[in-house]
Formats: C-alpha cells, structure tokens, sequence
C-alpha cells in the first residue's frame, strides 16, 4: 500500500537545495510546459507560481508579458528570483498570502508534496479566479519505479512513495471543489553526461538525495564514479509525470 503521509517540510534543506540547483538549470521541456500554460492565458494575467525556486518559470512568464507572482519560503531562493526582477513573496502553500479570486493560475511544477497537499490544493482552489485554472505537475510510483537514481540509491522509491501524493488522490480531491479535472501522463526524456550529472547528485540537484541514509548515499556515489569514468559519456533518462488540471472552482470553502 502507498504511504500518505509527507515529510514534514523541515526534512528538506530548501536554501541548500536552491545551491544544489546551479547543477539544475530548467530543461527546454520544463520551458516549454510552462510557455504552453500561459499561451491559453489572457495578455497580463495573474499567475502564481508555487515553490517555483529561482523563478525561472516566472521569468519567462514575465518575459512574455504577464504578471507572476513566485510563493517559496525559502529565503534563498526568493535572493535568487528576486535578482533576475521576478515578484516573489516568501510563504507556504498551506496558507497562501493572497486574498481569494486573484490569479488566472495557480502552478505547482514538481512542489505539491511539499507540506500538507490537501491544504496546498484547497488554498490554489482558493486564489484561482472563477474562470481561472490550477495546474499540477507532479510524480507517481509509475515514475518511482523506474527511477534511474534508484538503481544507484535503492531508498529511493520509498522515500518519494512517501513524499509525494498519490496523483490519483489528488485530482479526487480537487474534483470536489472543481467542475472540471482532467488528468495525463506526459514523458520527458532527460539526456545529459556523466561529467554535468555526477557533481549534480553530488550537489543534491534533488531534493530526495537530502534523505539518503548517510552510508547508502557514499556506497551510490562510489559506485557511479567507478561506472561512468568519462565525463563526456552520454546519460539518458526518463521522467514520467502526472499533468493534473483543474477548472471552474465551486465556491465551498469559505471564501
């Protein structure tokens, strides 16, 4: 049975993470699920992106003539939004600084499971505007299982099985308080080298790596080193996501 009960937001490093991610800029793939988003969006619109780290996704919104706004309680990451002029607030999704009926979206790009989700999805349902969306980009054991790390850190799968929300549960949740949830499955294909992935595990380029046992975390780290000894030696993996959008909020929950 899959577990349903997060890490507790404190378990993660989130300053150290946002250091670990100059070893993570945003993939073209990344890029362009954010561009397609705010294509279908109304010129100027309000988007809140939640979690969004450095803000490179609130960065190409910005460029692109809209209005984002960046939500992390990570100080050093709002430093890192902040420098490159993107609007950034520090807070939680559990209790979103913002009044109800604001954003023409509400973007959540690998940062659902951080904290209470349940509360995280009310709150988005909360700020989105009537005619307004809330689109969720999220893992689920069809990724886990398959994770390439976890040939190298078998803890792994567990752990994100743990972390994350059961995908399934979460649009369950939000077609109580939507109209309309639609759920896909995209994949994207990761294509790197030895030499650009091995400092990012490192690094910690994943927050997940910060949960390693200490001495699986070494004997991984060993073992890639001794595996890939040409930096230039090309690395290819997959990530399989779960896209999940919501549309038309039912007014319920107090707002």
């Amino acid at each position: 049975m899959r577990p349903d009960a997060p890490f507790a937001m404190a378990d993660v490093d989130l300053d150290r993470l946002a250091e670990a991610y100059a070893h993570r800029p945003p993939s073209v793939a990344s890029l362009e699920r954010a561009d397609r988003a705010a294509k279908t969006l109304r010129p100027n619109a309000r988007i809140l992106d939640v979690g969004g780290g450095p803000g490179n996704h609130a960065a190409l919104w910005r460029d692109g003539g809209h209005r984002p706004v960046l939500l992390d309680p990570s100080a050093e990451m709002l430093t890192r939004a902040t420098a490159r002029g993107v609007a950034a607030v520090r807070g939680r999704s559990q209790a979103m600084p913002f009044r109800f009926d604001v954003f023409d979206l509400v973007w959540f790009h690998l940062s659902i499971h951080y904290g209470d989700w349940r509360a995280a999805a009310d709150e988005a349902v909360r700020v989105m505007k009537d005619d307004g969306r809330v689109e969720i980009w999220t893992l689920g054991t069809d990724h886990f299982e398959q994770s390439d790390l976890a040939r190298w850190f078998p803890s792994i799968p567990v752990i994100d099985a743990a972390r994350f929300p059961d995908p399934d549960l979460v649009a369950r949740h939000l077609r109580l308080r939507c109209a309309l949830v639609s759920v896909a499955h995209p994949v994207e294909e990761v294509v790197t080298t030895a030499g650009a992935w091995l400092p990012a595990i490192e690094a910690g380029f994943v927050s997940t790596l910060q949960l390693l046992p200490s001495d699986e975390r070494a004997r991984g780290l060993e073992a890639l080193h001794r595996r890939y000894r040409d930096p230039d030696e090309t690395i290819r993996y997959r990530l399989r996501y779960t896209h999940i959008t919501a549309t038309h909020p039912q007014r319920t929950l107090g707002s």
